[in-house]
């Protein structure tokens, strides 16, 4: 058979580039990392993460759009030459295939695949889909979703997950993840995360509240992943506490600290809810309230219908609120245990072979062994 070569496009974000790498990394075990090509904005974050995998990465001439009417005008301007530069990629690369990704630096990708008649499917991570997944679907023969959508698509819709990288699938148990961050093996252990750069509400909300949460030292631990903004503040207000803490700006092992933990205090991004669901961990959600479409909301949403989670507004995250939250889900065990069996149902570890899987067979190929994991035909 033939080896496929399919592109990725997309990007801007880490929730966007974990699934996208998680995919190249399926494909690339399959049969290799010159089968991949990624199509992205070739930001600063891109760059590091796609470049840490050896992935070949070719960047678009897209502009970020902002909320202003100058600065969308500049990006659908931009698409003059960014869809030619995709154009010309794709055809270098010689793409049996694109999965677009997500991300306002997947559209140029998938327009250009569509010039070139080059197959397009596409990857949902959000409950609400974007509006790029909105525009591409016109033209695309399918859409994997991780969770059911609230939108309709002009393409069939199957939920199968979110992929996520090999290392949440193969990280330790939580006593040894926990020793190699350097906290204690035995307490129960809070991570607050709200995204690769930390999230200020969050850190500004636990800083407040830990005055009263020093009545719980010695009964729990935490695992602050604060960004680099906040991270001097964050230190000083967790020593002052007495609390057991790890305090870090940034990390590139993810798994690592999600597996040491107990219960997440996080945003609502899609990626991160697919991770700490690959693990088991019970989530406090705080979605970010002005996401796109509100999305976050309603991401949180689900996973808290579905039992393996608690929504929390944000105007709502007080500190005697989050002493209550600490109380019941942190410090005792009861509570936490049905959120982490339910967050372990709710989860699909193999959702990058399923995708991958559905994929090959829309580009053309014989399709591989299809994961036991059955997908959910979303009504979308």
């Amino acid at each position: 058979m033939t080896q496929p070569r399919i592109a990725l496009a997309g990007g801007g974000t880490g929730g966007h580039i974990a699934p996208a790498i998680a995919l190249a990394d399926e494909i690339s075990a399959r049969y290799s990392k010159d089968s991949v090509l990624f199509l992205c904005s070739g930001n600063p974050l891109e760059r590091e993460m796609i470049g840490a995998r050896g992935y070949r990465l070719e960047a678009m001439p897209i502009a970020r759009p902002g909320s202003s009417l100058t600065s969308k005008t500049r990006t659908v301007f931009s698409l003059l030459t960014a869809v030619p530069a995709a154009r010309r990629a794709l055809k270098q690369f010689g793409a049996s295939g694109l999965i677009g990704v997500g991300g306002y630096a997947s559209l140029p990708g998938a327009m250009a695949a569509r010039w070139l008649h080059v197959p397009v499917v596409l990857l949902e991570a959000n409950s609400v889909p974007g509006k790029v997944t909105r525009t591409a679907s016109r033209f695309a023969r399918a859409c994997y979703a991780h969770l059911p959508l609230t939108r309709k698509l002009d393409c069939p819709v199957e939920v199968l997950g979110n992929p996520v990288r090999r290392a949440f699938l193969e990280a330790p148990g939580k006593s040894a993840a926990r020793e190699a961050l350097g906290l204690n093996a035995q307490l129960p252990t809070l991570l607050i995360i709200g995204g690769s750069q930390g999230a200020q509400a969050l850190n500004l909300a636990v800083i407040k509240a830990l005055p009263e949460l020093a009545c719980y030292k010695g009964h729990f631990q935490a695992l602050h992943i604060s960004g680099p903004a906040d991270a001097n503040p964050a230190r000083q207000a967790w020593e002052k506490s007495g609390i057991a803490h790890q305090v870090i700006e940034f990390t590139h092992q993810p798994e690592l600290c999600m597996a040491a933990s107990d219960v997440a205090l996080s945003r609502a991004g899609a990626s991160t809810i697919s991770e700490l669901l690959a693990l088991g961990v019970p989530q406090l959600l705080v979605p970010y309230p002005h996401a796109a479409d509100n999305h976050q909301q309603a991401n949180a949403e689900y996973v808290a219908r579905s039992g393996a989670g608690i929504l929390v507004g944000e105007q709502s995250l007080s500190t005697s609120r989050l002493c209550e939250l600490v109380a019941r889900y942190v410090v005792l065990s009861s509570a936490r245990e049905s959120l982490s069996a339910a967050a372990r149902l709710l989860s699909r570890p193999n959702a990058a072979s399923t995708i991958l899987d559905r994929a090959l067979t829309a580009f053309g190929f014989s399709q591989q062994a299809v994961s036991a994991d059955e997908p959910i035909r979303a009504a979308a």
